[in-house]
């Protein structure tokens, strides 16, 4: 019989991107794609990650993309709270303002300020 592999949760990778990771659940998903079709225009790379699940959290793809992408966005503070243990180096900022597409551009773009891509 085969050994079975334990959950450990699931996070969908909805939009892949090199310069920053949008952290994002069921709710904040959709205006983070749009951000994120958005900033490419500007040359931005945008992850967009959605977090299906926040206990177990997918740790696999979580420190995958915590070696693709330098910083990362945490759309909600449950996303938040349940990401920040088990990041290591990534930049990880907490979102606090309204979910919609013109407030997300104007976050990212105040994060990779000092990268002057954008």
């Amino acid at each position: 019989m085969l050994q079975s592999l334990p959950f450990e949760g699931t996070i969908r990778v909805r939009n892949k991107g090199v310069d920053i990771a949008l952290l994002a659940d069921a709710d904040t998903v959709d205006a983070a794609f749009a951000a994120s079709r958005e900033l490419v225009v500007c040359g931005v790379s945008t992850a967009v990650l959605e977090v299906t699940c926040l206990s177990p959290i997918d740790t696999r793809t979580l420190e995958s993309y915590e070696q693709i992408t330098p910083r990362m966005l945490a759309l909600t503070r449950a996303v938040y709270d349940a990401v920040r243990p088990c990041l290591h180096s990534a930049q990880l900022s907490l979102y606090e303002g309204a979910p919609d597409r013109a407030a997300l551009v104007a976050a990212v773009r105040q994060r990779l300020r000092p990268d002057s891509r954008i």
